[in-house]
């Protein structure tokens, strides 16, 4: 009896081990480009079986010139249905020497037919004395199928003596992905508001391309609102 025991824990360990290693590598990327030209790449990496890094590069326009924003997430994953962690990004504008830096906390978590993110954190911009705090949420419901639901929001505090405002961004989105096509089409409505400032509204639509799991974590931009108004660097 003790032979078996031994030999059944022994087969168990090496099993485990075996799926556990499975897990481990690259997991899935995702490309993302709106009809303005901004373009969104993610990437999702399992480092161990509960621990994994998510890279984001993105590029995009703020007012007249070129707005590169890249960005990681370090990540613990007990669950399948689970991920939680810290982040943090860099923002540079082309032709010009003005960048932003954040960084904060953030998870992800999945029920059924939803998945819901929460993230805070706190930033700075150079030139300028710009520090500000900031939070978000999104979440997503699949609809049927094929066609999904997203939608996000996110409040900024900015407390300086050339900027004391609350800015904040909403985001709705439908999404139809087709059956057993890594392609994604979504179109939406978002609005950008900021203390003494009108708002900004658009209509978006934007078509992705996503190859093994889409990665889960997301990039929104805190200074969205001050950079489409050219109030960094001021």
């Amino acid at each position: 009896m003790l032979r078996i025991a031994l030999l059944s824990l022994l087969l168990l360990t090496h099993t485990d081990a075996r799926a556990q290693s499975s897990l481990v590598g690259f997991d899935g990327a995702t490309l993302a480009i709106e009809g303005t030209g901004a373009a969104d790449l993610a990437a999702s990496y399992l480092i161990t079986g509960q621990h994994g890094l998510q890279l984001d590069l993105s590029v995009g326009q703020a007012q007249e010139a070129w707005l590169a924003r890249t960005g990681g997430h370090l990540y613990l994953m007990p669950e399948q249905d689970r991920r939680y962690g810290l982040f943090i990004a860099f923002s540079d504008m082309n032709d010009a020497p003005i960048w932003a830096i954040e960084g904060g906390i953030e998870g992800v978590w999945s029920l059924r037919a939803s998945t819901a993110g929460l993230r805070a954190g706190a930033g700075l911009a150079r030139p300028g004395a710009l520090d500000y705090i900031f939070a978000g949420a999104s979440c997503r419901q699949q609809l049927t199928e094929t066609y999904s639901l997203k939608a996000e929001a996110s409040v900024q505090e900015f407390d300086e003596a050339n900027l004391s405002a609350i800015g904040a961004q909403a985001k709705i989105a439908i999404e139809h992905h087709p059956r057993n096509s890594p392609l994604a089409f979504s179109a939406g409505y978002r609005i950008d508001t900021l203390t003494g400032y009108a708002p900004i509204t658009a209509v978006f639509a934007a078509f992705s391309f996503t190859f093994a799991q889409k990665p889960l974590f997301g990039s929104t931009d805190p200074l969205a609102g001050l950079w489409s108004r050219g109030l960094v660097g001021n």
